[in-house]
Formats: C-alpha cells, sequence, structure tokens
C-alpha cells in the first residue's frame, strides 16, 4: 500500500474545495495515497487511531485550535504536521492557505526541517489527556473562588484561592498564558509554565519550571472542569487530583526562509514594535 498523507480541515473549510483539491492533486501526482477528516469542536483525541496506518505527514488546513487538534492525534503516531493557516491569527501555523501547493512541493522534496514540540499529559485518576498548548483546572461558570493545592515533584508548592490554575508548555506560553501575564517562552525552551488564574493575592506570580516537572493540583473541596488545549475533558468532583507533566512530542513541518520566532512575535502580537503616534 502506498504511503499516505491526511488532511485535517477545520469545518469551515470545504473538504471539496479548490485549496484541498489542489493539495490531493499534487500529493497523488507523487503517488502518496491521500485520506481527508473534517475535525469538529466535539471530536476527542483518538479519532483518528484507524486510519493513520502507513501515514507518512498530516496536513493541518484551519487555524490554531485545528493544529492543536491534529497534533494530540499526531504525536502519538509519531507523524509531523504541517500547519496551513486559514484562520484568523495562525500563530502556530507555518504556511497561509493559498501557499500550500508550493509547501507541499518543498515537503515532498525533502526540503524542510522538523520542530520537536512537547506536550502536556494530564492525568485524572485512570483517564489521560494531552495538550500541545495548556491544561487549565478551572471553577466554570461558578461565581465564588475555589482552593487549588498545588505540589511540584512531591514537595508543597502553595496553595491558592482562586479562579483556577493553568500549566503551559513554551507552544502554550502565546495563548492563554500570555492573557494572564505569564511571560513568553521560545519554544526550543524545554520548560513548563505554572500560574494560578486570578488568585486572591497580591504577590502570586507565574513561575517557570523544569520540563521534567511533575505537577500535582489537588482540589480539597471545591469541583472544577479540566480543559485541555480549550475542550473540556473531565468534571472534577471535591477531591479530585490532576497530574500534570510533559509527555509525549510532536514533530512541525518547518521551511526555512519562512517566518522566525520573533517574527510571529512582531506580526502576530505587535511585540518589540515601537509606540506610535496616530496612523505613523
Amino acid at each position: 500500500m502506498a504511503e499516505a498523507v491526511g488532511i485535517v480541515c477545520h469545518p469551515r473549510i470545504d473538504i471539496g474545495g479548490p485549496p484541498v483539491l489542489e493539495a490531493r492533486r499534487r500529493l497523488e501526482q507523487r503517488g502518496f495515497r491521500v485520506w481527508t477528516y473534517c475535525a469538529t469542536a466535539e471530536e476527542r483525541p483518538g479519532a483518528l487511531v484507524d486510519t493513520l496506518d502507513g501515514t507518512r505527514l498530516i496536513v493541518s488546513i484551519g487555524g490554531d485550535g485545528t493544529l492543536l487538534w491534529t497534533a494530540q492525534q499526531a504525536a502519538a503516531a509519531h507523524i509531523p504536521v504541517l500547519g496551513i493557516n486559514a484562520g484568523r491569527l495562525g500563530f502556530l501555523t507555518q504556511v497561509q492557505l493559498g501557499e500550500e501547493g508550493k509547501a507541499l512541493d518543498r515537503w515532498a522534496a525533502g526540503d524542510f526541517t522538523l520542530q520537536r514540540r512537547a506536550l502536556l499529559e494530564a492525568r485524572v485518576g485512570d483517564r489521560v489527556f494531552h495538550a500541545l498548548n495548556d491544561a487549565v483546572v478551572h471553577k466554570g461558570i461558578e461565581i465564588n473562588l475555589i482552593r487549588i493545592v498545588v505540589s511540584v515533584d512531591g514537595q508543597p508548592a502553595g496553595q491558592f484561592d482562586a479562579d483556577g490554575v493553568i500549566v503551559s508548555t513554551p507552544t502554550g506560553s502565546t495563548g492563554y498564558g500570555l492573557s494572564l501575564g505569564g511571560p513568553i517562552l521560545h519554544p526550543d525552551v524545554g520548560a513548563l509554565v505554572y500560574m494560578p488564574l486570578n488568585p486572591h493575592s497580591l504577590f502570586n506570580r507565574p513561575i517557570v519550571l523544569p520540563e521534567q516537572s511533575r505537577i500535582v493540583i489537588r482540589l480539597p473541596k471545591a469541583a472544577a472542569i479540566l480543559t485541555c488545549d480549550g475542550q473540556q475533558n473531565a468534571q472534577l468532583q471535591p477531591g479530585a487530583e490532576v497530574q500534570v507533566a510533559s509527555g509525549l512530542r510532536v514533530e512541525l513541518v518547518q521551511f526555512d526562509g519562512g517566518r522566525n520566532f520573533f517574527d510571529l512575535l512582531r506580526r502576530k502580537l505587535r511585540w518589540g514594535l515601537p509606540l506610535t503616534d496616530g496612523d505613523d
């Protein structure tokens, strides 16, 4: 059986539309078998497990959310991912929609590199979830703060009355964590960022931890929700415990001459740009 390339699309992307058809044509001309999949918000990890045999590459067409979901599927199978941005921000994607043909030609010719990104592994009992950006324990729609007890590598790391807690990878440091005042980490840094969400304190700040750290989040009294990469994965009852650590790796296809990390920060987040007066 011929090697395959998978194309995972956001629901708003027409699988029968020109971009997907052009990508399929170029790949099939090179002898690849092509499968397509429309990833909806309700999908869960493992949705592609029966599709991945013989797959050499997964192409994600959509925004960052589509790439996050695709990365979760691809990591366990050790399949690289090429992100094509058809969304608004596209911070994690390497190629803009309309450039997918040239990008696939470069990939097929071997003109690319692979960047390894760490995923988080969040355990609740015997259930395991993965996240490329972040794992969040939060109170949901409740008004009151919740008590959170945290330990790192078996050592007490604090008790917090807060809306919740977030653990992010370097990839996720430019996402939800950034909006909470967390640090920006270069994607090649081996680290995790831990921070409480809106803590009832003047002195709690984000902490950057070694990548090999094991973080345990315990809820002594309140219920909460575990959300990984924006998907609500588990309802947590009082007394529940969430164990978070660095887990699988996913490989993202990169091209020489593309946007580097600082280009992305400037273009997408306006980091490092001078203040302007009006339209100047």
